[in-house]
């Protein structure tokens, strides 16, 4: 049994997974990958946070924030 079932390891899945980890909810995150469509762009510009940085960049900086939380 789970609190929470989270579809997707996108931007949004990602945050959603890190707050989840936050308040020691019991949740599953369902995904083929991390980064979602973020992982396969070029770049990426403005985004909260960088000014510019790659796709696959930032999609490793969201898996190093999901372990850091042990997602």
């Amino acid at each position: 049994m789970h609190d929470l079932i989270i579809i997707g390891a996108g931007p949004a899945g990602i945050t959603a997974a890190v707050y989840a980890a936050r308040k020691k909810m019991g949740f599953i995150v369902v995904s083929k990958d991390i980064g979602g469509q973020t992982a396969w762009s070029g770049d990426v510009e403005n985004y909260t946070g960088y000014q510019f940085i790659t796709g696959p960049e930032l999609a490793h900086k969201f898996q190093e924030h999901m372990q850091h939380y042990d997602v």
